[in-house]
């Protein structure tokens, strides 16, 4: 029976675009399924102006050409790269023989792109198994056009889940990130288990979320950790601490609260239990709430799909009204219309979730109605920041207040160093990451993989327990 193995399509030495394949006998998990950021090509995101997008029907041809996602042909959609030259693709990855498993499954962590982006392009065939709420906000995402849609058999997994895949099973464990779902994966072979971090924060609002991991990961012993290393630099010492959620928060509804006119506000639409939050505090604050179209497509889809972070939550009744002119054919949303005009009449009582294309609403909500009180731009982790200079322009040209609310998705490196040491695996592997070399392991034996290599997992072990560092 062949033994376990590890081979590693993504993410290393760079940031995002993790894809690891884990097998062992015929059966292989592949986790997760997106795109580098400094990849030649990433995919389109909403929030992001004139990126260098894949040419529209060849997506898919370019990622495999360009070895921006693993070359295997079994996990696409052939309709998609009908003619491929597959020697040119194989030649990218310099001929590597790679395993040939009878069923690879892909497990998704959560939906920020550079994790999902070749979702959109799975075989029809392929068992993708995600968290709920990852699956709701994926609906919601679709609704919005944010992505893709796939034609994946997709099957959603409760906190906890394990999945049996005969030689090996994986348990589903929830995480803390700045996107609704996202989870973290321990593997179990009977021999040797592997913990996956996916990305994680301790900033965030579900730091218990971290400690139960760890906990878990107690539990079994763990072998191999691989863990995100998204803010470490050549010396992490540098590296300033984000604020916590609930300071965050606290911030924006100080900012509501004295804001005498619009509040603009531009957030990640992948953070909805952040999104829930703002919404809430607005509404107490007395405001009403404005959404662009995409943005209250992916807000409403994915609650409709029953997000379980937010059952029960204040937000889900607090009614939510779309700019007209930002609906757009094939977006559906049960939410009231209003005009820039009706907007622009009453700035005061607004809060605006919109998103970075729509600058030019700020021409007329900000000329049109009359003098109502300064206006306020919150930037809360969204993809373009206030110092962008289209945004600066706007801001400065109607002398609008603006705020840098953010506290990131990924763990300060102290957070990664007291994860590795609190678990204490026999090796740990830093994957998305520029400075992996720079982690601190508190006494852990790291391995440093190369792209593209497969390496048996005893392999892994016996180089950490010799001491040679990869």
């Amino acid at each position: 029976m062949q033994e376990a193995q590890l081979t590693f399509f993504g993410g290393v030495g760079k940031s995002g675009g993790v894809q690891v394949l884990y097998g062992k006998g015929k059966q292989g998990l592949l986790f997760d399924f997106g795109v580098e950021h400094s990849s030649l090509l990433f995919p389109t995101q909403v929030t992001l102006f004139e990126p260098v997008n894949a040419t529209p029907g060849r997506e898919l041809r370019q990622f495999l050409l360009g070895g921006m996602t693993a070359p295997l042909p079994e996990l696409y959609d052939a309709q998609q790269m009908e003619g491929l030259d597959w020697a040119a693709v194989r030649r990218v990855w310099e001929n590597r023989e790679f395993p040939d498993y009878d069923r690879i499954h892909l497990y998704i962590g959560h939906m920020h792109t550079d994790h999902m982006a070749l979702l959109p392009f799975a075989h029809p065939d392929l068992p993708v198994y995600m968290s709920h709420d990852s699956y709701s906000l994926f609906r919601g995402m679709v609704a919005g056009r944010h992505s893709k849609d796939t034609g994946a058999k997709i099957t959603t997994c409760d906190d906890l889940t394990v999945v049996d895949f005969g030689e090996f099973t994986m348990q589903v464990v929830e995480m803390d990130h700045n996107a609704t779902g996202a989870s973290g994966i321990i593997i179990d072979d009977g021999t040797h288990r592997i913990a996956y971090t996916g990305d994680w924060r301790r900033q965030g609002k579900h730091p218990d979320k971290i400690d139960r991991f760890i906990r878990l990961c107690h539990s079994k012993p763990i072998d191999v950790l691989i863990t995100e290393g998204t803010r470490l630099t050549s010396d992490p010492s540098t590296v300033p601490l984000q604020i916590t959620e609930e300071a965050l928060l606290a911030s924006f509804a100080e900012i509501v609260r004295e804001a005498e006119g619009l509040v603009y506000l531009q957030m990640s639409p992948r953070d909805l239990e952040r999104m829930a939050d703002m919404i809430a505090i607005a509404a107490d604050q007395g405001k009403s709430i404005v959404m662009e179209a995409s943005l209250a497509a992916v807000w409403h889809t994915a609650n409709r799909e029953g997000l379980q972070v937010l059952h029960g939550h204040p937000a889900l009744d607090v009614p939510v009204q779309v700019i007209d002119t930002t609906m757009a054919d094939g977006i559906e949303v049960p939410y009231p219309a209003v005009s820039l005009e009706e907007v622009a009449e009453r700035k005061p009582e607004i809060v605006y979730f919109f998103k970075f294309p729509d600058l030019a609403h700020m021409i007329e909500l900000e000329t049109l109605g009359g003098p109502q009180g300064q206006s306020h731009f919150i930037q809360s982790d969204y993809s373009v920041k206030i110092e962008h200079a289209a945004v600066s322009k706007f801001l400065n040209a109607y002398a609008i207040t603006g705020h840098s609310l953010s506290n990131g998705g990924h763990a300060h490196p102290e957070a990664l160093a007291s994860l590795i040491g609190s678990i204490a695996p026999k090796t740990v592997i830093t994957l998305h990451s520029r400075f992996p070399v720079s982690q601190d392991t508190r006494g852990v034996k790291p391995y440093f993989p190369v792209k593209g290599e497969t390496v048996p997992v005893s392999s892994i072990l016996e180089a950490a327990a010799s001491g040679v560092n990869r």
